[in-house]
């Protein structure tokens, strides 16, 4: 038996840090596709070809305890297997999956292509998302749910993220989600009529656990700061999740921009970095709006508009600074399973 699933990326629009205080946070779905393709063995062991994380026909096996080897690598070998290792684990818990060929493909989230930099567009959590419902159907079980796969993702992550961008992958389109005593609430949203935008990359990645770990602590040392930066970002997050019409969401949205330029200011996180200065400076002077995207500071931003004319202009201003333009548009559907 021979399967094939496939699972979209994400932007996160409004709501980033702020989500993992039980605001809400709007995300779309974006057409960057993880592939899986899984066949049956019949044999002992896991056999993993992922050419986008340096991987080449590694061999694992799950042992009585449910917990993954990779018996022919070391440490720093195995490392890139980290999340595969993760998804295998979780599913094991349930029932453990049977033996399988996979090849997976990631490399669509990569910055023109295999072995450049990766783009901060979810790609652990499609990939996460692709391979669960992957393994489940090639084992002609009911696909993985959202807590299954949020476990999963988490797991690989030390415990840490929201899940949104899990969800994105899982369900396509455009999102609002919210955590509610830690448990996912995901609802459909529409996209405001006459609302352009272009997502921009800022060419410098940025590590989401990283910028996470610096939050903690920052909290940590300044409760009350933390607090009132929360409560800034909660409000506009609210006014984006609620926004009917595209002048209301531009409003919302450059709102949130300011409220994360202000958090880095607070907490010291570089998360309007240098680069994204730049770009927003550009987008200021030709009447756009403009902020990053993604927990960790995000290696992507975006600009909205409903000028098209101005949004055009946008894109071939930051073109022409160096910063790349990225072809990215909406992914209606979520996780296929072929």
């Amino acid at each position: 038996m021979r399967v094939l699933a496939t699972a979209p990326g994400k932007l996160v629009i409004a709501g980033e840090y702020a989500v993992l205080e039980g605001a809400p946070a709007l995300v779309l779905a974006i057409d960057r596709q993880a592939r899986v393709t899984l066949e049956d063995t019949g044999g002992s062991d896991y056999e993993i070809t992922a050419p986008g994380l340096g991987i080449d026909a590694a061999h694992g096996q799950l042992d009585a305890a449910g917990r993954i080897a990779w018996p022919a690598l070391d440490a720093a070998a195995s490392a890139p297997l980290r999340l595969v290792g993760a998804i295998l684990e979780t599913l094991g818990a349930e029932d453990r999956p049977p033996p399988f060929r996979a090849s997976l493909d990631t490399r669509a989230f990569h910055a023109g292509g295999d072995g450049r930099p990766k783009l901060g567009l979810g790609s652990s959590a499609a990939l996460t998302v692709a391979l669960a419902s992957a393994i489940r159907a090639l084992d002609r079980r009911a696909a993985p749910s959202i807590d299954t796969l949020l476990a999963a993702h988490r797991r690989a992550q030390g415990g840490h993220g929201s899940g949104l961008d899990v969800a994105a992958s899982l369900a396509g389109g455009l999102l609002l989600y919210r955590l509610h005593d830690g448990q996912p609430r995901i609802a459909s949203a529409t996209w405001p009529h006459g609302l352009e935008w272009c997502c921009v990359w800022s060419g410098r990645p940025a590590s989401t656990g990283h910028f996470l770990q610096r939050l903690a602590a920052w909290r940590a040392q300044a409760p009350a700061r933390h607090a009132a930066a929360m409560r800034e970002l909660d409000d506009c997050a609210t006014a984006a999740a609620g926004a009917a019409s595209a002048a209301a969401l531009l409003e919302a949205v450059s709102a949130c921009a300011q409220a994360l330029d202000r958090l880095g200011a607070a907490s010291g996180l570089d998360i309007f970095s240098p680069e994204h200065r730049a770009v927003a400076a550009l987008a200021a002077r030709l009447g756009v709006v403009y902020k990053t995207c993604g927990a960790g500071g995000g290696d992507i931003g975006i600009a909205l508009a409903t000028d098209t004319a101005r949004l055009q202009a946008f894109r071939q201003a930051a073109s022409a600074a160096g910063f790349p333009v990225l072809d990215l548009h909406p992914a209606a559907a979520g996780v296929q399973v072929h």
